[in-house]
């Protein structure tokens, strides 16, 4: 009797090379979905990725948008006297 890889292994010989490579292709994302599956992640290096993302992207649209100063000025409120 054939194992699982040496029937594979026979179908995908028997096949044209592109029809192939769409296997080939299959394998390794099915590979790469379990082995991601698998892999266990620390919620601190996570948290710390994230960190590391947002600060990465703070500022990066600063032009686009208002300060806080200059919403509350237009809002008409006092800036010197809230910060108290």
């Amino acid at each position: 009797m054939m194992t699982v890889t040496e029937q594979i292994y026979a179908i995908v010989k028997s096949l044209p090379q592109k029809q192939a490579s769409e296997i080939l292709t299959f394998a390794q994302f099915i590979r790469a979905k379990y082995l991601n599956a698998n892999q266990t992640t620390d919620p601190v290096d996570s948290l710390t990725s994230w960190q590391e993302l947002v600060y990465s992207l703070a500022g990066s649209r600063a032009d686009d948008f208002p300060t806080l100063e200059e919403i509350r000025t237009e809002s008409g409120e006092d800036i010197l006297r809230e910060s108290f």
